[in-house]
């Protein structure tokens, strides 16, 4: 029997890898730090006293959230998107977030928007933490992806690609197509979670990470494991639906062509015999006329 280790049980259906692991990983400020500095490399200056979490929970738009946000004292807010299945409205979402973040940033330092001064802003990053394998480009442009670059409005976001466990980003993106690869071969979700934690940790993928909370990872991968089987189970029932629609339409044509013909035949003997199709149009209520026949 599947250890619970005192799970919700409603959270099961609800949560994906990015939503738990990434989002738990990057709740602690020191992972954060690692990632700004994988980011910039040239500010190794930069102390985990200068992380402040910005993650919005909610935005104007109903049910945006994002998965990280974070400052560096006031001199970057960088804003970052951890996805499976590569999305292109991804620039739009990001473009929410900016406004988001710049607007909580002003109400929260008593900045006046009516000032005749610039106000002091730090600079935005976007990041996206692509996981998939599919071939995607370095950087996305709003306005490139929606007007052909031909708009006013711009935000452009680099996606960061690739295992590599020189980069702690490269190292979530190392567990999740270990995890990916491991699921393919194991038709049990214990057995996958643990699995994927033992790779990891061998191929020096967030072994700190893991190790302090193997337990919890073990049980967010458990979880992603039954979503995405129940998901595959959901696709396949309503693909058989679809099928089994179509077939029963086409059995239902089918047979309306097939009387269609019939008719036409009888009408055609009947005309054959002499009946008079005036008589015979009156006699089958046609309105437009009898069907063409030979």
């Amino acid at each position: 029997m599947k250890k619970t280790n005192g799970r919700k049980s409603k959270k099961t259906a609800k949560r994906r890898l990015k939503d738990s692991v990434f989002c738990d990983l990057f709740s602690d400020k020191s992972y954060v730090l690692q990632l700004y500095k994988d980011l910039h490399p040239e500010d190794q200056d930069a102390d985990i006293c200068d992380v402040d979490i910005k993650t919005l929970k909610w935005t104007f738009i109903n049910s945006l959230c994002n998965d990280l946000g974070f400052t560096i004292g006031d001199k970057y807010v960088l804003l970052v998107e951890a996805q499976s299945v590569w999305d292109v409205n991804i620039t739009l979402r990001m473009l929410f977030y900016t406004l988001g973040t710049y607007q909580r940033y002003v109400a929260e330092n008593g900045l006046n928007l009516h000032s005749n001064k610039p106000l002091s802003l730090p600079k935005a990053e976007l990041y996206v933490v692509y996981t998939g394998k599919k071939d995607v480009p370095d950087f996305v442009s709003f306005n490139e992806t929606f007007f052909g670059g031909t708009g006013s409005l711009d935000v452009r976001v680099k996606v960061l690609k690739g295992d590599d466990v020189a980069t702690i980003y490269g190292q979530y993106i190392g567990l999740c197509h270990v995890y990916d690869e491991q699921r393919e071969i194991y038709g049990n979700a214990e057995e996958c979670a643990k699995e994927t934690i033992r790779i990891c940790l061998e191929k020096g993928y967030l072994v700190a990470y893991l190790k302090k909370h193997r337990t919890e990872v073990a049980d967010m991968l458990e979880d992603l494991f039954d979503e995405e089987k129940l998901r595959e189970i959901n696709d396949r029932e309503k693909e058989e639906e679809i099928l089994k629609r179509g077939r029963e339409e086409g059995l239902e044509k089918g047979r309306e062509e097939g009387r269609a013909e019939e008719r036409t035949l009888i009408i055609n003997r009947l005309i054959q015999a002499g009946v008079s199709p005036d008589v015979l149009s009156q006699a089958l209520n046609l309105e437009g006329g009898l069907p063409s026949v030979n």
